[in-house]
């Protein structure tokens, strides 16, 4: 059976990570996949909504109306 393990780190000085838990024995081989994150600046990074508010897109006036219908090109109705 594989025992999974999931533990946050930081990276030290000398570039290591430290890792302890009572259910590692000494000796035992494991297999270890390091996932970095990714620093956001949040005082720079942009809401989605902000994002896209200066997005402007090349419409029928009567798009909202005929949305379903220009979606589908085989629209059935009921």
């Amino acid at each position: 059976m594989t025992l999974a393990l999931r533990s946050h780190a930081v990276v030290d000085n000398n570039h290591a990570i430290t890792l302890q838990n009572l259910e590692l024995n000494p000796g035992v081989r494991v297999e270890v996949i390091v996932l970095v994150e990714n620093e956001v600046d949040k005082k720079s990074s942009q809401s989605f909504l902000d994002a896209i508010a200066g997005i402007e897109i090349d419409t029928p006036p009567d798009y909202s109306t005929t949305f379903e219908d220009n979606l589908y090109t085989h629209h059935h109705s009921p």
